[in-house]
């Protein structure tokens, strides 16, 4: 099964955290602090802009068997995606994925950014 590539994640290039860039403009941040657990699996919550001055914009958590990271924008929030035969419906599901090991491995070698991919 061959999934879409949706936009890149990895290490900032102004600090530790991750930058999460999707299609369409969109960019999450993981803060540093936050980088760890999420790696290890455990829920965290993404930043659009300024984390310092923001609530939290979206989510990214651990599939069940570990092996990718699952994230989502918060609803409520202005994130929204169109359907064609539904019109604007505010995001409930996890909208993109990054295995996870991927890219553990690229942050600490900070050696460039991975794929995210779509979930379907």
């Amino acid at each position: 099964m061959t999934r879409a590539i949706v936009g890149s994640a990895g290490r900032a290039e102004d600090s530790d955290d991750i930058e999460i860039r999707l299609v369409g403009c969109r960019c999450y941040r993981v803060l540093a602090a936050d980088v760890p657990w999420m790696l290890a699996g455990y829920p965290t919550a993404l930043y659009a802009g300024d984390p310092a001055a923001a609530d939290p914009a979206g989510d990214v958590e651990a599939s069940a068997s570990l092996r990718v990271l699952l994230g989502q924008s918060r609803a409520g929030l202005g994130f929204v995606v169109t359907v064609p035969s539904a019109g604007t419906i505010p995001v409930a599901e996890p909208e993109w994925m990054i295995v996870r090991d991927h890219l553990r491995a690229h942050y600490y070698r900070d050696d460039g950014p991975v794929e995210v991919l779509g979930v379907d």
